[in-house]
């Protein structure tokens, strides 16, 4: 009881309370406030006695304060009789949007990965941060929902892209659905059915090469220009291992595959064992295994040998393709004394599509016979030419038709996935004749080193030339070195 407060059990206009309602009246008889008292079962289910002030200041008036007190004592009487025990108030009611989005951060972000918790913060503070929607307290949120109605229209009516919406709601929808499993005492209704996500209807099929053009490009990549003769065999391995592995991702290669999971006929992508590692961060579908051909195997084979010629054995842990430095593959070392592979980095990959696969890719479109549109392949294009050559493999079309099964499994996809998305390809090898897919890498080999393709080169240009200067320079001791 608050000090220089007296309890009685008649109101402000002397009348008897009901039972378990108090007035709290101070010295000069005015009624300050009402309390509710009543008993109910805490967390360990041992009965307590619980009370609840209701201030006459506050609510403006003796009345009102009276009334909240008696509807509030037959709402907990209610709330005891079926639960034993009365919701309390959430102090994260208070926390605004954005507050919550900060929380998200620190204890959901240890579960993402690097690549994704940037681009999650990134489109936050672009496209959510500066709105209202930011400022606005979670107990408001539960009281008028169609805040997000207004925002949506808002954002439609801004004239933003529909991808772009998709992906700020996106983002937003996982915050609050966070937060209400977090905190379902503030944020007190489901809001995941107030988001209208706009249609992502695709732009563009996806695009299948065949074997003979992936060789061609492996052919451009071996003979591209390079001060390291070990950096061509990696790359035509990397280019060999997404086109000719059923079915892997880029980011599986680079950040999970390691040479102990490198078998005879497939490669086996694990998931990793702590949260936070970032071998997560290759593996869209769990562990799985994906079908490895000997195009590929060959190839891999043939960069380990030169890399373990220069640096030594490679331990089974250390990633195929880990980041390479000045010593040889990149290992950190961690709090705890482990040593771990690096992969590479997000922007790594990025300059390698630009310096390696885009040149290598448009001096392949021009060799004799190359399949159309190899000009514009992407390198994730990769994967969709091994699933493409399954379709047309015994793999796949046997007796009594199509089963898409076996290669489901294989490319970490179901099998109504695997048909929304490569329904053209099935059609497009519906009822031909299949193909062995080993044979076909074989011929295909063959074919691209029976008649190499060799593009004229261009002269260089005057910049090649004050590079290659300035180099020259720089060896002689004329010139400090830039790192």
């Amino acid at each position: 009881m608050a000090t220089g407060l007296r309890e009685k059990s008649v109101d402000h206009r002397g009348e008897e309370l009901p039972a378990g309602i108090y007035s709290l009246v101070a010295e000069d008889d005015s009624t300050a406030s009402y309390k509710v008292r009543w008993r109910e079962e805490d967390g360990d289910g041992v009965p307590r006695q619980r009370s609840k002030s209701f201030s006459v200041r506050k609510l403006g008036s003796p009345d009102r304060a009276l009334e909240a007190a008696a509807a509030y004592r037959r709402g907990a009487l209610a709330a005891v009789k079926i639960d034993g025990s009365v919701a309390r108030d959430d102090a994260a009611g208070a926390m605004s949007v954005e507050e919550l989005f900060q929380e998200w951060c620190v204890k959901r972000g240890a579960d993402l990965s690097e690549s994704y918790g940037n681009k999650v913060v990134r489109l936050w503070d672009n496209e959510i941060a500066s709105r209202q929607v930011a400022r606005v307290r979670l107990d408001r949120l539960s009281r008028d929902p169609s805040i997000l109605t207004r925002m949506q229209d808002d954002l439609a009516a801004e004239g933003m892209g529909a991808a772009k919406r998709r992906e700020v709601l996106k983002t937003l929808r996982a915050v609050l659905r966070w937060g209400r499993r977090r905190h379902p005492n503030a944020l007190t209704v489901e809001l995941s059915g107030l988001f209208e996500l706009p249609s992502q209807s695709r732009t563009r099929l996806a695009y299948a090469a065949d074997a003979d053009g992936l060789e061609r490009i492996i052919e451009a990549v071996l003979g591209r220009d390079s001060r390291d003769a070990l950096l061509p065999l990696r790359d035509a391995a990397f280019v060999a291992a997404m086109g000719f592995t059923v079915a892997a991702r880029p980011s599986e290669w680079l950040c999970s595959a390691c040479w102990g999971d490198v078998h005879d006929r497939s490669v086996e992508l694990q998931r990793a064992s702590e949260v936070g590692d970032q071998n997560a961060v290759g593996l869209k579908t769990g562990a799985r295994a994906a079908l490895l051909l000997s195009s590929a195997r060959e190839r891999i084979a043939a960069y380990r040998k030169a890399l373990e010629a220069r640096y030594g054995r490679q331990p089974d842990e250390a990633l195929v393709f880990q980041a390479l430095g000045d010593e040889g593959p990149i290992w950190e070392e961690r709090p705890d004394g482990l040593r771990v592979p690096v992969p590479w980095s997000e922007d790594a990959y990025k300059r390698w599509t630009a310096r390696v696969w885009r040149p290598a890719r448009d001096v392949a479109a021009k060799a004799p016979g190359a399949p159309k549109g190899l000009a514009t392949m992407r390198f994730y294009d990769c994967r969709h030419t091994a699933i493409s050559m399954a379709l047309h493999s015994t793999l796949v079309i046997g007796p009594h038709g199509m089963n898409l099964h076996n290669l489901a499994g294989w490319a970490g996809h179901d099998v109504a996935t695997l048909q929304r998305y490569y329904a053209h390809l099935i059609a497009r090898y519906q009822g031909s004749d299949p193909i062995e897919l080993e044979r076909e890498c074989k011929r295909a080999r063959a074919t691209v080193k029976k008649k190499p393709f060799k593009p004229k080169k261009k002269p260089a240009g005057p910049q090649h030339d004050a590079q290659r200067r300035r180099r020259a320079r720089r060896h002689a001791g004329g010139e400090p070195s830039r790192r």
